[in-house]
């Protein structure tokens, strides 16, 4: 095909009859989108929808305006950008509202579409729009169009988005890729088991859905404990609208309350614990639920039995090695680097001692005789790795997934 007549046929495109009118009333009704992030009726971030509606609007006005920019394949590169984007886009919702689930009960064609298009649409539209504004800064009607007095400031405002653009585009378009590996990471990740013992409570349900969310269990849990001894505390706990940003000061004003006396102390952390048994559920083997309590105070169905792991590597020599920058230090070299992480403001001084003080103490590098009890025991931040390394005892306690308990066991095998 002759790239002439390519350009010719997108330079034509908003000549189509009735087209400019559409698509003047199609891309204002955009800035709803904005309205709707800001009123909290969508989770799209109110700042990142307002760049991406407000540069459209800013296309369409200059492209409204100046005659010039019409009439340039940009033009058309962009229109169609946007049907083939929005189309599929706004077809997507409307399945996602029917369905209740926008992850995996739309159909896959249109999901594909939804979360692939960019990768084509979103450079041609940039494209596009930029060529559309620099087209209307060079064309006289559109920098005229509010008087010769105001060309400059027109000028100047239209010349603003390419240099937006620039550093903006590529996060953008990486954001977006982000977001499809997400929801394709969504929509063929395999169902979780079923619940099986403590779980929290079910707090509201999605479709078929049951939903157990930790933020309403946890404020009637804090609320219940500092109510015992400030029922005005537990009101604005109970009244708090934005927990997860909001919850340390609910915790701090229980920890006021308990600092109250001793009495008061175990009064609220009593209240709290009875709240918690009464509260979270425990799912038994044939799937009914009862309360913590309940299922406490009933005899046990299942039988448990006690297993080992036991390492089988040989205890190693007891020196404190820390890896820095390439090097392994230990001893004297150790402990100076010690003293100027202290000097530095890098750690505390009473961290600094703890770790001169196990340089020179081989005995605290054997912790064979010494047991722990590790909740979450695969995290990756938590000591499980440092323990193993030192010959601790660890009782591990973790979800009933074989991938992690398969990393556990691996590692306490090969520990001394």
């Amino acid at each position: 095909t002759d790239p002439s007549t390519i350009g010719d046929a997108l330079s034509s495109i908003y000549a189509a009859e009735d087209l400019s009118t559409v698509l003047f009333y199609v891309q204002s009704a955009a800035l709803l989108e904005i309205v709707h992030a800001a009123l909290g009726l969508v989770r799209s971030p109110v700042f990142v929808t307002t760049l991406q509606v407000g540069s459209r609007i800013a296309a369409l006005f200059a492209i409204t305006h100046s005659p010039a920019s019409q009439v340039q394949f940009g033009a058309g590169m962009m229109i169609l950008s946007w049907a083939l984007v929005e189309v599929p886009r706004y077809l997507f919702y409307v399945f996602a509202i029917v369905s209740g689930d926008a992850t995996k009960k739309t159909p896959f064609p249109l999901f594909w579409l939804r979360y692939s298009l960019f990768a084509v649409l979103y450079p041609t539209g940039i494209t596009g729009e930029l060529t559309v504004f620099l087209t209307a800064a060079k064309d006289p009607e559109f920098l005229n169009y509010y008087g010769e007095q105001y060309a400059t400031f027109m000028y100047y405002f239209i010349m603003s988005f390419p240099v937006i653009y620039a550093p903006g585009a590529l996060p953008m378009i990486m954001n977006m890729a982000a977001n499809r590996r997400s929801a394709f990471k969504k929509r063929f990740a395999k169902p979780p088991p079923p619940p099986r013992g403590i779980v929290f409570p079910v707090t509201g349900t999605k479709g078929t859905e049951e939903i157990r969310s930790s933020t309403p269990t946890g404020k009637e849990i804090v609320a219940a404990a500092v109510g015992v001894s400030s029922p005005e505390k537990a009101d604005k706990c109970r009244a708090e609208r934005k927990w997860r940003f909001g919850y340390l000061r609910h915790l701090l004003g229980l920890v006021e309350e308990q600092c109250k006396s001793p009495q008061t102390a175990l009064d609220v952390a009593t209240a709290g614990m009875d709240k918690a048994y009464d509260t979270f559920q425990f799912v038994q083997p044939d799937g009914t639920s009862v309360s913590l309590r309940e299922a406490m105070s009933k005899p046990a169905v299942d039988k448990f039995h006690t297993g080992y792991i036991k390492g089988e590597a040989p205890m190693p020599e007891k020196v404190l090695e820390i890896p820095y920058k390439g090097k392994t230090l230990s001893g004297e070299a150790l402990k100076t680097q010690v003293r100027e992480w202290v000097e530095y403001g890098t750690i505390e001084p009473s961290a600094g001692d703890a770790i001169i003080k196990c340089a020179d103490s081989p005995k605290y590098l054997d912790l064979s005789d010494r047991h722990f009890v590790l909740l979450g025991a695969g995290s990756a931040m938590g000591p499980f790795l440092v323990l193993m390394a030192l010959g601790a005892n660890v009782v591990a306690i973790d979800l009933d997934r074989p991938g992690i308990w398969k990393r556990l066991i691996g590692i306490a095998k090969k520990s001394p």
